[in-house]
C-alpha cells in the first residue's frame, strides 16, 4: 500500500513539474510574440576567421547556395557535441535564418526558414526562437520553436493574427475543454466579406470553429476568453466567447 502510495506520489510531481515546465515555455512565446524587440539576440561573427574556408552544404548537398556574410552568423554549440555550429541570419531576399551543423571541417543545413532569430536558451536542451513577423497580405506573426535534444530537431509553431492583442496575461494558465468559435478579437463580428489579396470570402473575425477541443486559457476578459489552440506541433491563438 505504501509504494503505491509512492508511485501515485511521484507521478502526482511529475505531472505538476510538467505543468510548469509547459507554462513557463508559453509564457516565453507569449512575451516574445509581442515584444520581440526586448529579446533581440545579437548576431556575433566572433570566430569566423576559423571556419571561412569551410563548405556550407544544403540539405540537398549543394555548396553554391550560401554567400554567408560574416556579419550575421552565430557560432553555438547547438547539437552539442563540442563543436560550434553556425545559425545564419538570411537577408539577400527576405529575412531567413538557417541553421547548419559542424561536419567534419564543413557544415550541414538541418533547419531552414522565414523570420530572424529572436531568442536562444542553452542548457540540457538548445532550444532556439525565429520570429516571422506579420506584413502586408500575411497577417499572421508566426513563432518557431526549435528544441535540439539528443542529436535530434523539433519544430513547434504558435501564430497570432495581427488583429489579435494578448496585453497582460493571467499569472497561471487553465486547461479547459471547450466549444465555440475562435475569433481574432473579443467581439462577435460575422459580416461576409471578401479578403483584398486572395479575393476569397470570409466571415468577420472567425478564424475556426472548435469543437469539444482542449485549450490553453492565458487570459479573462469579461464573457470571453483568450486561449491557445494547439494541434500536433501547431497551435493558436485567438478569443473564444465563454
Amino acid at each position: 500500500m505504501k509504494n503505491k502510495e509512492f508511485f501515485l506520489w511521484v507521478g502526482g510531481l511529475f505531472l505538476i513539474l510538467s505543468g510548469y515546465a509547459q507554462d513557463e515555455s508559453l509564457e516565453i512565446q507569449l512575451q516574445l510574440l509581442q515584444n520581440s524587440s526586448e529579446y533581440q539576440f545579437p548576431i556575433d561573427s566572433t570566430g569566423f576567421s576559423k571556419i571561412k574556408n569551410a563548405k556550407f552544404y544544403t540539405k540537398n548537398g549543394n555548396t553554391d547556395v550560401f554567400a554567408i556574410n560574416s556579419n550575421n552568423i552565430l557560432l553555438v554549440d547547438i547539437n552539442k557535441d563540442g563543436e560550434k555550429d553556425v545559425i545564419y541570419q538570411d537577408n539577400r531576399h527576405y529575412q531567413a535564418t538557417v541553421l547548419l551543423v559542424k561536419k567534419e571541417d564543413d557544415f550541414v543545413e538541418i533547419w531552414n526558414g522565414s523570420g530572424v532569430l529572436v531568442h536562444l536558451r542553452k542548457g540540457k536542451e538548445t532550444i532556439i526562437y525565429v520570429l516571422n513577423s506579420a506584413i502586408g497580405c500575411f497577417d499572421i506573426t508566426m513563432l518557431s520553436t526549435l528544441v535540439m535534444s539528443n542529436d535530434k530537431l523539433t519544430e513547434k509553431t504558435i501564430a497570432l493574427s495581427s488583429e489579435t492583442k494578448i496585453g497582460v496575461i493571467d499569472k497561471t494558465f487553465e486547461q479547459r475543454m471547450i466549444s465555440g468559435i475562435l475569433r481574432t478579437q473579443a467581439i462577435v463580428d460575422d459580416k461576409k466579406k471578401t479578403d483584398p489579396c486572395t479575393g476569397d470570402f470570409k466571415i468577420g473575425n472567425q478564424i475556426r470553429t472548435i469543437e469539444n477541443k482542449e485549450v490553453t486559457i492565458i487570459k479573462k476578459q469579461n464573457e470571453w476568453l483568450l486561449v491557445v489552440l494547439k494541434e500536433k506541433e501547431q497551435s493558436i491563438i485567438g478569443w473564444v466567447k465563454n
